[in-house]
């Protein structure tokens, strides 16, 4: 299950050894902000971020990403 809000721990697949943090920005873009980097607790550590539209989207990136994750 993917958590929204809570950063988790990506034990397999792309990005192995990053957190990764889903944000509901569904009021602003009606779609979820994904959050990668190796310490997302930290404002000032590197992060990239993805998009997609829906909660469709959103379970298929986490699929096609191949991840596993720890949530925190």
């Amino acid at each position: 299950m993917i958590e929204i809000g809570k950063i988790g721990l990506i034990e397999s697949g792309d990005d192995e050894g990053s957190q990764v943090k889903v944000l509901d920005d569904s009021e602003l873009t009606g779609g979820f902000l994904i959050l990668t980097g190796k310490n997302l607790s930290d404002p000032n550590s590197e992060a990239f971020d993805s998009w997609v539209e829906n909660i469709e989207e959103l379970h298929g990136y986490f699929k096609e990403s191949n991840w596993v994750i720890k949530w925190l």
